[in-house]
């Protein structure tokens, strides 16, 4: 019999649970009786033991069998008999029942290794150790990123921990979150090229868009934490539904915009506060959207009606509230306009603001995404008289050409909300061409899609991002 002290068995038992390859089994032999464990290794080779068969000696002698027939019978049933699977006995008391069962042991199994330690309780002494075992497989956060054939998306492991690691041990991975709902730290110990193996942990990090710099703890094998990440649950949710909805490629970062916001004053001041109501309300979705003053511009101009029938030309122009501002400066300018009385009943200024945003947006510099929502009730006044009777624009604007140009050369796309529902022959159709509404039935959300301000809700990409040029270290 070799003799060691529980700091020799703790050792030698701890090399064996780190270098086992299908199980390890450990029997424990005491003055009650006898006791047989098996470790395994899980899906991700995260080692745990199973106690397999416990018995009093005077349970394995009540059939009348020998202790030696009778654990030689028990070990051929629960002890594997290839070499390969290493064998450890630890035995704590002496006695003919000892002996008898070590005989047994020894001829099913002659390799086992044979271990004198009093006092040891065999199953706990295998929870804590295998708690503290290294890892035998290497660990990575599962990212993806943008292949460099045309920008589809991969899934790749960023290292977090190698095989060896152990308990305690920390590391420092760098991503990126573009989903604004947050991300989810997927640990996986990698199996196979681009498809994970069953994974060791998935929850979810309700972290903002941005990136992020994560401290990984390895607890013991098995669980992964991320200590510095508040709110962080566990995502319960089957592999393949996350996988399902995955994105093929990354969305686009939004160009930045200009929103145009060109509303009529004349009227009541019902009708007024209606549509400066939607103006402010698109202004303020687009605000919550995320879409600041880095990406978004907003300007704000109010318009009336023309005087006719004076002895000098109609020379009133629209009102600029503010141009190329914040949310927070149009939502202030927009406060600032004052509703006026009609001069003409037929027709407003529309024309005019038409030839100011031309103006304007022709001689800046860049190519924002460029849109134009027109509130009001009556319609532009056309650049000569026609059948309709209604006069012309004083400065001869053509409103029809001048959108025309906007479209052409800009992109402009333009929608409309309407104080009652336009005649199908109406300027409202051609400018409401993105969207049309009528000021009490107005789908916002459906509004600044149209126009070009918002994307489509799509499918997000619920994984960290790394650029294609991130040495990330582990599975690609």
């Amino acid at each position: 019999m070799n003799h060691f002290a529980e700091g020799g068995l703790r050792g030698d038992l701890t090399d064996l649970i780190a270098s086992f390859r299908e199980r390890l089994a450990v029997v424990e032999i005491d003055a009650a009786g006898i006791r047989i464990f098996e470790v395994r290794v899980d899906e991700v080779g995260t080692p745990y033991h199973t106690r397999r068969a416990a018995a009093k000696w005077s349970t394995l002698t009540a059939s009348g069998d020998e202790v030696f027939d009778a654990v030689l019978r028990v070990a051929g049933d629960l002890i594997s008999a290839d070499e390969e699977d290493p064998v450890m006995v630890v035995r704590s008391a002496d006695g003919p029942e000892q002996e008898a069962a070590l005989r047994a042991l020894r001829q099913w199994r002659p390799s086992a290794q044979v271990v004198e330690a009093p006092g040891v309780k065999v199953g706990e002494l295998l929870a804590e150790l295998i708690a503290g075992a290294p890892l035998r497989q290497a660990y990575d956060l599962i990212v993806a990123r943008e292949r460099s054939d045309g920008g589809w998306l991969e899934l790749v492991g960023q290292r977090l921990f190698g095989s060896g690691a152990k308990p305690g041990d920390e590391a420092q991975v760098t991503v990126t979150c573009t989903a604004p709902t947050g991300m989810l730290l997927a640990v996986s110990a990698w199996s196979g090229l681009l498809q994970p193996s069953e994974l060791v942990s998935v929850d979810h990090a309700p972290l903002p868009p941005g990136r992020h710099v994560l401290r990984a703890v390895l607890e013991r094998p098995g669980v992964v934490r991320f200590p510095e990440v508040p709110g962080l649950q566990p995502d319960t949710r089957p592999w393949a539904e996350v996988m399902a909805v995955l994105p093929d490629r990354l969305e686009p970062a939004p160009r930045p915009a200009h929103l145009v916001c060109a509303i009529e004053t004349a009227g009541t001041m019902e009708e007024f506060e209606a549509r400066c109501h939607w103006a402010g309300y698109v202004i303020d979705l687009l605000a919550e959207r995320g879409l600041g003053l880095q990406q978004l511009e907003v300007s704000v101009v109010g318009y009336g009606t023309h005087v006719f029938g004076a002895r000098h030309a109609d020379r009133t122009r629209p009102t600029l509230a503010v141009w190329s501002a914040s949310t927070a400066q149009a939502r202030a300018a927009l406060e600032s306009l004052q509703p006026t009385a009609p001069t003409y009943p037929n027709a407003a200024q529309l024309e005019d603001v038409l030839g100011e945003v031309h103006a304007r947006l022709l001689s800046r510099q860049g190519n924002p995404q460029t849109a134009l929502l027109t509130i009001g009730a009556r319609p532009p006044h056309p650049p000569r008289s026609g059948l309709d009777r209604v006069p012309p624009c004083p400065a001869r604007y053509d409103w029809l050409a001048l959108l025309h140009e906007l479209e052409e050369r800009l992109g402009l796309r333009s929608a409309a909300i309407c104080d009652s529902t336009p005649a199908l022959s109406s300027p409202w159709r051609r400018l409401g061409s993105a969207a049309l509404f009528q000021v009490d039935a107005v789908n916002a959300e459906e509004l600044v899609v149209r126009l070009g301000l918002v994307k489509e809700p799509g499918a997000a990409l619920s994984l960290p991002f790394v650029s294609q040029n991130e040495d990330i270290g582990g599975r690609h």
